[in-house]
């Protein structure tokens, strides 16, 4: 058995940290369900998306995206339909297999 090591914010950590509690998981089992998902279905389980705008030149252009994903899942807090969501981003990427 392998292990890693893993830098996060202190705020993040501990808000994984109540979010795990509160589902009766730990950082580990996380982790390994991530990976896990990861493998089996080759990509990463949730939609990543570069911004439409072309400010690559701006250095604080990172910060500004996580900034926008953080608002963005601060106010869709209701529950995600991860299948649909997966779905979706196939559809876009390949086009409707109908």
């Amino acid at each position: 058995m392998k292990t890693i090591s893993i830098r996060l914010e202190d705020s993040i950590y501990e808000e994984l940290s109540a979010m795990l509690d509160a589902m009766g998981q730990t950082k580990q089992t996380f982790y390994e369900t991530f990976t896990r998902t990861a493998l089996r279905e080759r990509s990463i389980p949730f939609i990543i998306r570069a911004p439409l705008t072309n400010t690559h030149s701006n250095n604080n252009s990172k910060l500004e995206a996580f900034a926008r994903l953080e608002a963005s899942r601060k106010a869709n807090s209701e529950a995600i339909d991860y299948d649909a969501e997966r779905e979706e981003a196939m559809n876009e990427k390949f086009g409707s297999i109908n």
